[in-house]
């Protein structure tokens, strides 16, 4: 995970409504900006920082955050669903303040973070919701806003389209909230000192909240290649496999994860058509991760061929609880060698 603490210049609120607070019965209940199914399409890849010094704590006292985030990311599960397009709704009622449209949707890297700051929030909506209250939307799909400086929205009104614009690495919409220009998290509430530790007072309708049940770890992509895959390239499905020939020169198996802790085990591998063991990778974790990407594999070395069947990819995740060995996550994927 990038750290990203310059992005905070770019997609800040930065200008507060003069007009007095409300009280915490007045705050806005906020609906899912997104339309797409959770967890099958979307899900929430990381929550507002609350921890104000180096370290990097969600409102569940989790570490599914990074050092300075202001907002939630929505992040789409594939690239196909950001070309066939998510909308971006306005979470509550409200004027559009602002917007900006245009930015093309790259991965960042492709031309630096140093360029990417100038446009850290990508093709953005900022909407006014009264009260000091306001919401931004980052990130959005180049010429896809649908909304001008001075409209009118209603709660659940289509702004956008989830994009991949500005400083980010994925497709992803950044949903920020702030009253009177200091940020507010929407799963913690609008306290003046918002901490893990305190009782929550979210912002979220119901059936947001319902929706959006907070895991503390979860399974984010996996798949078979020919070739030792980038975490990008797992991502977005380039080069990934579930057929490869039996000359194939490697066959290799990827996982990226979230939710990693201190002293969590993990074990991955890959079992042939035999039932054998093929290839195996085992590790303990000495520090926490917020994300994690690892692979296992063979090269097919001086062998004429792979033994034809079905290949098995399957990923653990372990944590010690006390004297018990628990099980987070188990996943598995097939592979047909033919």
């Amino acid at each position: 995970m990038v750290r990203w603490r310059l992005i905070l210049a770019t997609i800040s609120l930065l200008a507060a409504i003069s007009s007095p607070a409300r009280s915490q019965d007045q705050s806005p209940q906020f609906r899912l900006p997104v339309q797409c199914e959770f967890p099958q399409e979307c899900y929430v890849q990381s929550y507002v920082d609350l921890e104000p010094g180096p370290a990097a704590v969600d409102h569940a006292c989790g570490i599914n955050t990074y050092d300075g985030h202001r907002g939630t990311d929505f992040r789409l599960r594939s690239l196909d669903l950001m070309d066939r397009g998510v909308p971006v709704v306005a979470a509550a009622a409200g004027t559009v303040l602002r917007i900006r449209d245009g930015v093309r949707d790259v991965h960042m890297k492709l031309f630096g973070k140093k360029l990417a700051f100038r446009r850290g929030a990508g093709n953005h909506v900022l909407i006014d919701h009264g009260g000091g209250w306001r919401t931004l939307y980052g990130h959005m799909r180049r010429n896809s806003i649908a909304v001008k400086p001075g409209d009118r929205v209603a709660a659940g009104h289509r702004i956008g389209l989830v994009g991949m614009s500005g400083l980010t690495e994925f497709p992803h919409l950044h949903f920020e909230a702030a009253h009177n220009g200091a940020v507010v998290d929407p799963f913690a509430g609008p306290a003046a000192s918002a901490t893990c530790e305190r009782k929550a007072e979210p912002l979220w309708t119901k059936d947001a909240a319902e929706t959006l049940q907070y895991r503390k770890y979860f399974l984010i992509a996996a798949g078979f290649s020919d070739v030792p895959l980038s975490r990008e390239a797992l991502l977005y499905g380039l080069h990934v496999r579930d057929r490869l020939p039996r000359n194939a020169s490697n066959i290799v198996f990827h996982v990226d994860f979230a939710g990693l802790r201190t002293g969590d085990s993990s074990l991955l591998r890959i079992i042939d058509p035999s039932g054998r063991v093929f290839s195996e990778s085992q590790a303990v974790s000495e520090k926490d991760a917020p994300v994690r990407f690892q692979f296992v594999g063979k090269k097919i070395a001086n062998r004429p061929a792979w033994p034809p069947g079905t290949y098995r990819g399957e990923f653990l995740l372990f944590r010690a609880e006390g004297e018990r060995r628990i099980e987070l996550i188990r996943h598995a994927v097939e592979l047909q060698v033919e």
